[in-house]
């Protein structure tokens, strides 16, 4: 990681509220737990799929006191946002850390404490991605982010991305898993009827899904998504009513030139007795 040292340092101030200080106005009171609101996020992850890494997301709703995107980049980088679908991976921590979060028009700005990041092209290259589509989906004014290093440019994070300049966002074909669940998290109880849906981008918007009780197959059938790749659409299973237990629903795409698997992306849920 090469430091560019003609750079001017990014200026911020950070306003202390120290106790026992004189002050003519009224000091600003810290949130407490009563008072912070509920925040989403969608939070984007790494995965292994037949055609390379590709991103997949998962969304939350936790509490933010000061602002959502500094907040989810500050855990991401750090490495404390970790998926709960155990084939994704968040590519992050390893003593990095977020130094500051700003905007400039539609770039997002995300200046960083580096620790180590040793991975390959591709690798580095998701990454990045994770940032960028975490920060975009958030805020959907921002086409790409710059990133910094103790306020400093850098030429790259491992050895591989040039990421001297603005890092553009790319189509989401390029970018996302062909196929995500995305109406449930890992591990979720679900209410009957169970309806499961998520995005697709696939050829003629084929989407095959499976579902499972107790490793055994119940039914597989095929379905669609609204509109075939490049679009990135949705698509919708009714399960009906469910028994209680255990299952697990996976979604798959199939190569229409030699049908091999190209995408898949599975979730386990549980449905309570009544």
């Amino acid at each position: 990681m090469k430091l560019k040292s003609a750079f001017p340092i990014l200026a911020f101030t950070i306003a202390l509220v120290i106790s026992g200080c004189s002050s003519s106005s009224a000091p600003t009171p810290t949130p407490t737990p009563t008072t912070i609101p509920m925040k989403n996020v969608e939070m984007f992850y790494v995965g292994d799929t037949p055609t390379g890494l590709k991103l997949f997301s998962e969304k939350y709703s936790f509490q933010v006191a000061f602002d959502l995107t500094t907040e989810a980049l500050s855990q991401l980088i750090s490495g404390k946002a970790t998926p709960l679908d155990p084939d994704y991976a968040n590519l992050w921590g390893s003593g990095t850390y977020l130094n500051l979060y700003t905007k400039d028009g539609t770039t997002g700005i995300i200046d960083l404490k580096m620790g180590k990041l040793n991975v390959g092209a591709e690798a580095e290259t998701r990454a990045i991605d994770q940032l960028l589509w975490t920060v975009s989906t958030i805020d959907p004014t921002i086409t790409g982010v710059l990133l910094l290093v103790d306020g400093q440019p850098i030429d790259s994070l491992a050895g591989h991305i040039d990421v001297s300049k603005k890092i553009m966002k790319l189509k989401a074909y390029n970018v996302l898993n062909a196929l995500q669940i995305s109406s449930f998290i890992q591990g979720a109880t679900l209410a009957n009827p169970v309806i499961i849906s998520g995005e697709a981008c696939t050829f003629e918007a084929n989407v095959l899904w499976t579902l499972q009780k107790d490793n055994s197959v119940l039914k597989s059938e095929p379905t669609t998504a609204q509109s075939a790749c490049p679009d990135r659409s949705k698509w919708s299973v009714n399960l009906g009513n469910l028994a209680s237990g255990n299952y697990t629903f996976t979604v798959e795409e199939f190569s229409a030139k030699d049908g091999s698997l190209s995408a898949r992306d599975d979730k386990s849920f549980k449905v309570a007795p009544k």
